[in-house]
């Protein structure tokens, strides 16, 4: 509840704080995710997908705050069997935006775990021995059209230790397909 709570105040804050263009927007794609950390070995790439909405808040002509709500899956592949991780994440990137449409971005990264999984040949849910937050730093590139579809790349590495017991990060690669709408007044 403190974690809605906290989202719905940044929203409203950001809205009132900042100038007068707003972009709306949604972003769906694929992910890559692992674990890192000094109790991981062998963790491969675990392929999931993640979806959401974000606001696009002008700042200059070329710099811009973009705070999202997403659901992303991540987790890991070991030879005997995979963790599936599903966690609600805050991203508030800071994003410099080229006239030609391209983008970079970077900011930090809030998360709560919803779900936690492991299969090895029965799943189990292993939510009590994970942490209920995430915390990373996301950075990526994109491009948008004039039209308002795009997409982009970005890398999100965690600095938060997820595990209740020793010591496990995550990080995750996200492609994203990109469709803004709303009111630009320029």
């Amino acid at each position: 509840m403190k974690f809605i709570c906290f989202v719905l105040l940044f929203v409203v804050t950001s809205r009132i704080g900042y100038s007068q263009a707003i972009i709306y927007g949604v972003k769906a794609g694929f992910n890559m995710a692992t674990f890192t950390g000094n109790d991981v070995e062998s963790a491969k790439l675990q392929p999931s997908f993640h979806v959401g909405g974000f606001a696009n808040f002008l700042i200059t002509d070329k710099i811009t705050v973009q705070p999202e709500i997403l659901y992303s899956g991540k987790g890991a592949k070991y030879d005997q069997g995979n963790y599936r991780l599903g966690y609600i994440n805050v991203p508030v990137l800071a994003q410099y935006n080229d006239a030609s449409g391209f983008f970079a971005e970077a900011g930090p990264q809030a998360g709560l775990l919803l779900t936690a999984k492991r299969k090895t040949g029965q799943t189990l849910d292993i939510k009590d021995d994970l942490k209920s937050a995430d915390f990373s730093w996301v950075v990526g590139l994109g491009y948008k059209t004039a039209s308002g579809v795009g997409i982009g790349a970005r890398y999100d590495f965690g600095y938060y230790n997820i595990a209740t017991a020793g010591i496990i990060r995550n990080k995750a690669i996200l492609i994203s397909i990109i469709y803004t709408f709303g009111v630009n007044e320029e």
